[in-house]
């Protein structure tokens, strides 16, 4: 009797195994943090450290599938799809926050702009509408602070409308409304009611839907209308550009709304 001495299966790499759940781990983590931040149903201050945790794991689990990658060269053992996988997926959760990081690298350590540094408009509502973990509603803008802001964005300034301040403001009412912002209390030309030149409002971020504060100031300027704007950011250390991105955006389509150059 002859007896075929059959080779030995390739061992499974370990690495491979590990860099795929450390990939599916900081995927759902992410994921998770994220929805409860979109969603609110925890405060953003609560939630993002799990979301940067999860940021972590994701990057922890690109070297390791890497090094699974060549062990699995090296030994012959399986798990080279594995380890692609691990690879892709942790590529994936990283891609969306790196690209927002990557946009506003250069943006200045600013969480709160206006178009008016002298006299911005000023936040009655948001103070109220704000949680205790979130930052203190801003008031005055500091000189440094304002330096900080001219170097960063030199275009960004007020509007000016050959309207009177009535139908600026209801124009501007309409772009809030189409952006899906939330109204704080009543519009600054209500109808029927007295006004008071000033709408605010609370916007939200694209990506993980963090809350912002607007406040949109409408004054008589000779035959027209002058619009202001201040944006501030209620979580973090900087906007990574948001806020003024938010005005120029605002302006540029409230500008197009009354059929004039921005």
């Amino acid at each position: 009797m002859t007896y075929v001495l059959r080779p030995e299966p390739p061992k499974r790499s370990f690495f491979a195994g590990a860099a795929l759940s450390l990939a599916f781990f900081a995927l759902l983590v992410t994921l998770y943090a994220a929805a409860l931040i979109r969603f609110r149903a925890i405060e953003a201050s609560a939630a993002f450290p799990a979301f940067l945790a999860g940021l972590l794991l994701a990057a922890l689990a690109v070297p390791l599938s890497l090094v699974a990658m060549t062990v699995v060269w090296r030994t012959g053992r399986t798990g080279g799809v594995r380890a692609l996988f691990a690879l892709l997926i942790a590529a994936a959760t990283l891609a969306g926050p790196a690209y927002v990081a990557g946009a506003g690298v250069a943006a200045p350590a600013l969480t709160d702009v206006s178009t008016d540094l002298v006299d911005p408009p000023r936040f009655d509502r948001a103070p109220r509408d704000r949680a205790r973990v979130d930052l203190p509603a801003p008031v005055a803008i500091s000189p440094a602070q304002a330096e900080t802001q001219r170097a960063a964005y030199p275009d960004l300034a007020s509007l000016r409308l050959p309207l009177p301040p009535e139908e600026a403001s209801n124009l501007a009412i309409g772009v809030v409304e189409e952006r899906g912002w939330r109204l704080l209390g009543p519009t600054s030309y209500p109808r029927g009611g007295p006004p008071t030149g000033r709408i605010e409002a609370v916007a939200r971020t694209p990506l993980l839907g963090v809350s912002d504060d607007v406040s949109i100031r409408i004054r008589a300027d000779g035959d027209g209308s002058r619009v202001d704007m201040r944006s501030a950011s209620r979580f973090g250390t900087r906007d990574f550009g948001t806020n003024a991105a938010r005005i120029k955006a605002f302006l540029a389509d409230l500008a197009a709304a009354a059929n004039v150059a921005p």
